[in-house]
């Protein structure tokens, strides 16, 4: 898959990239340094601004606040927990070690977080992120976007666009929002949620959602196709499906180790009643009804019944 492919090389970048110090890469020469971003960066911590033409950008090893303005900047915070607002412009922003938060703005960026509890928003345009370690924030805003979350516990959010998010290592959140996107949650016991709700019901096109390695959770929304990966998963179904114009799809679902739930409104339900029809062969489906309305088809006519189906009023579903 196309997706896929350019995570996986998004991956090799995150790994490469070498983020020990100012001194551990290739850095610019002192005449390409803006002013305020030179040998004493270290001692004016806060405050260093760019122009609008394309800079080189270097933060020291205290706390910096680092707007790039316009122009196709690259932008290296290092030590601290660094801001750095890469603003117009294709920007490439690093925050290395310490809780840093990084802004791409308009342009197609590339942002890495390094190591510590890092913030990521990749404004519009397509933008690739990359938390790397530790427990990170990665929104993609507007724009098909790539987001990789690293190590750690970690929360990904695509935005409007047809996004791909992968967790990486550690339990983690994906939300694709608006558009077709691609989910893989990988290792971990992660959460996946293909919606985007709106007056009731899933607003948002067709998703991908894969778990991975794990016990993982996955939210289907309308239209979406799901495969949990090895574990036992939980596949959630919903009433928001009954007003969506396609059911979902799960892909690999055995009943002897996963669960399957439909979430309901008791006010539009009083009565759920599910249904189950099963095909005749393994080349068949079984199709989920809720109240008479087809919600999803489950691929491979695995054996199961009505009474296999938990149902749970009015719960939104929670990672856990």
């Amino acid at each position: 898959m196309l997706y896929l492919a350019g995570l996986l090389g998004l991956l090799m970048v995150a790994t490469m990239v070498d983020f020990s110090s100012p001194e551990g890469q290739d850095g610019p020469d002192s005449e390409e340094v803006p002013e305020g971003s030179s040998e004493n960066a270290e001692e004016e911590e806060i405050g260093i601004e760019g122009t609008p033409l394309a800079e080189v950008i270097s933060g020291g090893t205290d706390s910096d606040t680092i707007r790039g303005m316009g122009g196709d900047d690259q932008i290296g915070g290092y030590g601290g927990d660094d801001s750095i607002d890469g603003g117009e412009g294709d920007d490439d922003l690093r925050g290395d070690a310490g809780n840093d938060t990084l802004a791409g703005a308009e342009g197609d960026d590339s942002l890495f977080g390094g190591d510590g509890d890092d913030s990521l928003t990749g404004g519009a345009g397509n933008d690739d992120l990359a938390g790397q370690e530790d427990n990170d924030l990665l929104a993609g805003g507007a724009g098909n976007d790539r987001l990789l979350g690293g190590g750690g516990a970690d929360s990904l959010f695509g935005g409007t666009g047809e996004d791909a998010l992968q967790g990486g290592i550690g339990n983690d959140t994906l939300a694709g929002g608006l558009g077709q996107d691609t989910l893989m949650g990988d290792d971990g016991d992660d959460l996946l949620d293909g919606r985007v709700m709106a007056e009731g019901h899933d607003a948002d096109g067709r998703d991908f959602l894969n778990g991975g390695d794990g016990n993982d959770r996955i939210v289907l929304g309308a239209g979406d196709w799901a495969d949990g990966g090895e574990g036992e998963d939980e596949f959630v179904l919903g009433d928001w499906l009954t007003l969506g114009e396609e059911s979902a799809t799960i892909a690999d679902y055995d009943p002897a180790v996963d669960r399957l739930v439909v979430v309901f409104d008791p006010a539009a339900h009083p009565e759920p009643a599910i249904t189950v029809e099963r095909g005749a062969t393994e080349e068949d489906a079984a199709r989920i009804f809720l109240d008479g309305t087809l919600i999803a088809e489950i691929l491979g006519n695995p054996a199961i019944g009505s009474a296999d189906i938990t149902l749970v009023a009015d719960a939104a579903p929670a990672h856990g």
